[in-house]
């Protein structure tokens, strides 16, 4: 989650592609390749439709962008944990595999971070002890809070 919400506007192509226009510049998802989130997310319920997409004008980055579809103000800078050198372990991914009855094949596990602005410089942040996790078979996703203590909402990258 970014420390404030990132603005953006939703506007419709031709076709089946939605335009968002973010913070981070223009980025479009296509309505077949929507992810649905029954339960929302922490603290962002009503947040059931996302979108998942590259940062625009940005080359080779881990970093993607979870945008909401039906709320476009809300968005999140994800990663693959593992693209950023965090390791989850094969017990706690399968816990939350187990937990959320999704196949181990089909999912994939991003952690949601934070941007912090210090005036001359920026950090991030990663949120592992809560991933998204996301089933790319039926395009389902949720957001799994691990019980394991060692794992931190804000691991400094």
């Amino acid at each position: 989650m970014m420390s404030q919400p990132m603005h953006s506007d939703v506007s419709h192509k031709e076709g089946a592609t939605l335009t968002f226009h973010t913070r981070f510049g223009d980025i479009e998802l296509r309505e077949d390749r929507l992810l649905e989130f029954p339960q929302g997310l922490f603290g962002f319920r009503e947040c059931t439709q996302f979108g998942l997409a590259k940062l625009p004008s940005v080359e080779n980055s881990p970093l993607m962008l979870l945008q909401c579809v039906n709320q476009p103000s809300i968005a999140f800078l994800v990663a693959d944990p593992a693209q950023l050198g965090v390791e989850i372990g094969s017990t706690d991914v399968s816990e939350a595999l187990t937990e959320t009855k999704m196949p181990q094949a089909d999912t994939q596990f991003l952690t949601i971070l934070t941007l912090y602005d210090q005036g001359d410089s920026y950090y991030l942040t990663a949120n592992v002890k809560a991933p998204v996790l996301i089933n790319s078979a039926n395009r389902t996703g949720t957001q799994f809070i691990f019980t394991n203590k060692s794992y931190s909402t804000q691991h400094k990258l």
